[in-house]
């Protein structure tokens, strides 16, 4: 793996509930509560597991590009060309990692208690459009924190 990769491993293992798995197709893969958030290849490549209207936005804003295999999915990719695209990379798993969180919270799981997702969402600055779909989606698990 290339320096950048492994950054981006290293700091996203560390976010609380995420566990990693060697990926079927080579590099690792992030899961919360069992379920793949995104995975980073060797070739410097991360994908991301959303939904389809997020991906539509992600790729409107030039935010990502159509999954490298699959580019009719909910999956996108970003490539990490450099240190200076660490910080996109992070932003998006970031999303990710906030998305399942607040699914689980709707469902009264809530893996990580000290994560304020209001405060996060505000700090990855995401464009207005995506910033609003995704406190649409989970308006009810932003207004609350789940039972632990």
């Amino acid at each position: 793996m290339t320096a950048s990769i492994d950054r981006i491993v290293a700091r996203v293992s560390r976010w609380p509930g995420v566990e990693t798995a060697p990926h079927r197709f080579g590099g690792t893969e992030f899961l919360v509560a069992g379920r793949e958030i995104g995975h980073v290849h060797d070739a410097s490549v991360v994908d991301l597991a959303l939904t389809k209207r997020v991906r539509d936005v992600l790729l409107t804003d030039g935010l990502a590009d159509p999954h490298h295999v699959l580019p009719d999915s909910a999956w996108v990719t970003y490539r990490v060309r450099s240190d200076a695209d660490v910080p996109g990379a992070m932003r998006l798993l970031r999303l990710a990692y906030l998305w399942r969180l607040l699914a689980l919270r709707r469902r009264g799981v809530d893996l990580d208690p000290a994560t304020d997702p209001d405060t996060d969402l505000r700090r990855l600055g995401l464009p207005d459009d995506l910033d609003a779909l995704v406190r649409e989606t989970f308006r009810d698990s932003l207004d609350r924190r789940a039972p632990v």
